[in-house]
């Protein structure tokens, strides 16, 4: 019973000041010089409870705010990209487009507030079961199409099955940035059960932006920001004089498609939310945007899109 109404207290003063987790981060000012840019939407910076009607589909689902943690869900990734791309020659471009974090509670208090009814021994036996369970914690990675189109924000903080077996509170963490023009979008799945003097909340941020970076592989992005750089001027041969429309002509031709051109032309498409580019023609790519697809060209050493393509299944 009091530990049903002490969750129901949390929930009632998700909305009031929250009581804010601190994380201690060695030397974290020497982060500060990594660029990122927020490009969240505001909500997800704010705390927000569903619903407190036990009768209600959202009841049992929060969203905390960036607010309840110290340093900030987004500082505290800054810091940590900081430190994974510190062997880098450069410093990478980084921009969040989603980091929000919910609580999903509902069977607990579900259970708790069915212990309280039933009262006696057995009411407290239905709520320590509850308390006690678990949940192994882990990170997949999300489609941002299905997470834009979901219709109420609350189903952002539902779990599967197969995620949660035993129904045990969970906080759930969208991640979704873009570094380097590599997008990547994450979904952690973290217990909220403490284990020893562990705080739950931290270790669930820290391990959902852990599991996160680590879709990023440094060496790869070292790679690709060194091809990145302007090819050397092609050896100049003598030959007949050639017209303007012929110069056009060759200079398609002859352009580049070797690693680094692909790289920018998948930069062009990861900035247009499309997915992986494939060569069609020496300077031309195509990326996939689900229904239609997107022609780049990169024929003049810069990469940029010029039109749209029926797939075939729209023809």
């Amino acid at each position: 019973m009091r530990r049903h109404l002490f969750a129901l207290l949390m929930l009632a003063c998700a909305g009031c000041t929250p009581v804010v987790t601190k994380i201690n981060v060695t030397d974290m000012a020497k982060s500060d010089s990594l660029q990122l840019r927020d490009m969240r939407p505001s909500a997800e910076k704010e705390g927000k409870i569903f619903s407190l009607l036990i009768t209600s589909k959202e009841y049992g689902i929060l969203r905390a705010g960036d607010a309840k943690l110290s340093p900030p869900p987004v500082r505290l990734l800054q810091h940590e990209a900081f430190e994974k791309f510190a062997a880098m020659d450069h410093q990478p471009q980084v921009t969040v487009y989603h980091f929000v974090i919910y609580e999903n509670m509902r069977s607990q208090l579900r259970s708790g507030a069915l212990g309280a009814g039933v009262g006696g021994v057995l009411g407290g036996l239905i709520g320590n079961a509850m308390a006690s369970h678990d949940a192994s914690s882990q990170t997949s990675i999300v489609d941002e199409r299905t997470f834009s189109s979901t219709s109420d924000e609350y189903l952002r903080g539902m779990y599967t099955s197969t995620e949660n077996p035993d129904k045990a509170s969970v906080y759930i963490i969208y991640i979704d940035t873009d570094i380097d023009g590599k997008k990547v979008f994450t979904r952690t799945v973290a217990s909220m059960k403490p284990h020893g003097d562990q705080n739950p909340f931290a270790d669930g941020v820290r391990l959902a932006i852990k599991n996160h970076l680590s879709r990023y592989e440094v060496g790869a992005m070292a790679t690709a920001a060194t091809a990145s750089v302007a090819p050397t001027a092609p050896t100049v041969t003598s030959a007949a004089p050639a017209t303007t429309a012929d110069a056009s002509t060759q200079a398609s031709q002859t352009a580049p498609t070797d690693g680094a051109t692909m790289s920018m032309a998948q930069s062009v498409a990861n900035q247009l939310r499309c997915g992986a580019v494939r060569a069609d023609g020496n300077s031309i790519f195509v990326a996939s945007c689900g229904s239609y697809d997107v022609a780049i060209d990169c024929g003049d050493g810069s990469c940029h899109p010029t039109h749209t393509v029926s797939t075939k299944g729209n023809q």
